[in-house]
């Protein structure tokens, strides 16, 4: 009884000892940290379990409520005891210009992978980063996608002979797990020389596509618990299926790169048995191996989602836009034997308008991309942000902008084809800018150019009760549809 008897009293003292440590610490941090000066909510500044509470809570919505937060505040927000926000534009090329060298933050990245391997989006310092994405730079360029857009137009041919199977048995397409499959097959077969198969499962239900849909509650809770990530990937596979059934879909992915990744390790020579260069090619060019792990490979592979419903919801939303469109194609491709290449279709200026309005509305990842200031500090939208500061800003304050984009909310692609509109390229910034930017730029504008050609030209259809105004954007990992209608359309296969 002694013994226990002592310890509870250590143990009392010890819980004292901590949550006085963490009321000091809660205290430093809103009166006496080198970032006190800056206006923000007071619990924000005194703990990052503010942020926790918004994500964890409140569904994700820190990037709901940063405008709310600056129209408080002003144009630089603190929302962590050592982060800052920004909303002026100018800031967003500030903070990812090509110019700098500025590390990750990593409390957001750690939230991807398994901490002990990180992938390109995942690398934290510049150097390594930049090593990593040389890598790959060759595979992503617009001339390699333009060369390999064959393996694009496959997968958007299948996606479309599943649809065909659904107009003959008179189902609707479920056009958000459609459009899932085809970004995730044409990724996966130009990355890697084969597919899930994703888009030759019924009704688009893929257990590969389901998986990247519902794994939002673990990624928001690893950004808040360090390490989670990596004892999950510890899991044995079946301990996870059982504690997670929507794994199933990830473990496929994870079983079929592992072996690939194996192969390749004890014969690279299988490598010219390809059918075209993959991002393994590129890999075992690299003169420092210390980075080709299987686990790196992996990390990769989940690395490579698109504006294709928010045009499709938009274009069918309205009979005008739809009839611009619908003419372009039809002048452009009179013949349906025929196939658009790439090159012709993104000159094709309203549905290089469609592909653009897309993209700014669909905002690409919203959570806020942090970067830490380097050592002597760095002035950010007028202010001086001292060494070592995490700052970022979310790319919606850009999209939404009235100033740069008048009547932000609505989608209208005309206003890429005013005469001046050459400058609201600086402001599309979907996919970052800057260094870091994502390497699959050309990839992505490739499918959707390729897609939503494709999906109009060979079909009349309709949306099946479901509205744009249903369709909102929480974060990268919620994209939430608020309508009681499913994401339908009706779909006829066009007779010419």
């Amino acid at each position: 009884m002694d013994f226990l008897s002592t310890l509870w009293t250590y143990a009392t003292w010890a819980a004292v000892l901590v949550c006085l440590y963490l009321l000091l610490k809660a205290v430093y941090n809103v009166y006496f940290h080198p970032l006190s000066r800056f206006p923000g909510p007071k619990l924000a500044a005194a703990s990052l379990w503010w942020q926790a509470y918004l994500d964890l809570w409140e569904n994700g919505s820190l990037s709901s409520k940063l405008a709310e937060l600056h129209a408080t505040y002003g144009e630089i927000v603190r929302i962590g005891p050592n982060e800052l926000h920004f909303s002026r534009p100018s800031a967003f090329h500030e903070i990812y210009s090509s110019r700098n060298r500025w590390s990750k933050g990593s409390y957001l990245y750690d939230a991807f992978v398994d901490t002990s391997s990180r992938s390109t989006f995942t690398l934290l310092d510049y150097e390594s980063a930049k090593k990593r994405s040389e890598l790959t730079a060759n595979l992503f360029s617009h001339k390699s996608i333009i060369a390999m857009q064959s393996l694009v137009q496959e997968c958007v041919d299948e996606m479309c002979a599943n649809i065909d199977d659904h107009i003959l048995n008179k189902r609707p397409v479920h056009f958000r797990r459609a459009f899932r499959c085809c970004t995730l097959d044409s990724i996966c077969s130009l990355c890697f020389g084969q597919t899930t198969n994703a888009l030759s499962a019924p009704e688009f239900r893929s257990p590969v596509e389901y998986v990247l849909g519902t794994t939002a509650p673990i990624r928001r809770l690893a950004k808040h618990i360090p390490f989670l990530m990596t004892f999950l990937r510890s899991l044995p596979s079946s301990l996870l299926r059982y504690l997670q059934p929507y794994s199933e879909g990830y473990l496929k992915v994870v079983k079929m790169l592992g072996t690939q990744i194996r192969e390749i390790f004890a014969n690279p020579q299988s490598l010219a048995n390809s059918d075209h260069s993959t991002i393994y090619h590129e890999f075992v060019k690299a003169k420092d191996q210390s980075i080709l792990t299987e686990e790196a490979f992996l990390d990769e592979g989940f690395l490579f989602f698109n504006a294709l419903t928010v045009g499709t919801l938009h274009v069918l939303d309205d009979p005008q836009m739809y009839a611009k469109l619908m003419k372009e194609l039809l002048e452009a491709w009179p013949r349906l034997d025929d196939r658009l290449r790439y090159e012709t279709l993104e000159n094709l200026p309203y549905l290089r308008a469609v592909v653009k309005e897309s993209l700014r509305l669909s905002h690409g990842v919203v959570t806020p991309l942090t970067r830490v200031v380097p050592q002597d500090g760095s002035v950010i939208s007028g202010e001086f942000i001292p060494g070592g500061t995490v700052v970022s800003m979310s790319n919606v304050l850009v999209h939404t902008n009235e100033e740069i984009f008048p009547e932000p909310h609505a989608f209208k692609p005309e206003r890429w084809l005013d005469p001046a509109a050459g400058s609201l390229d600086n402001w599309l910034v979907s996919f970052s800018k800057g260094p870091r930017s994502c390497i699959g730029i050309n990839l992505a504008y490739c499918e959707m150019y390729l897609a939503l050609a494709n999906l109009f030209r060979r079909y009349d259809m309709q949306l099946n009760g479901v509205s744009p105004s249903d369709w909102r954007w929480v974060d990268q990992f919620s994209p939430v549809y608020s309508g009681s209608a499913p994401l339908e359309l009706w779909a006829q296969a066009r007779l010419t």
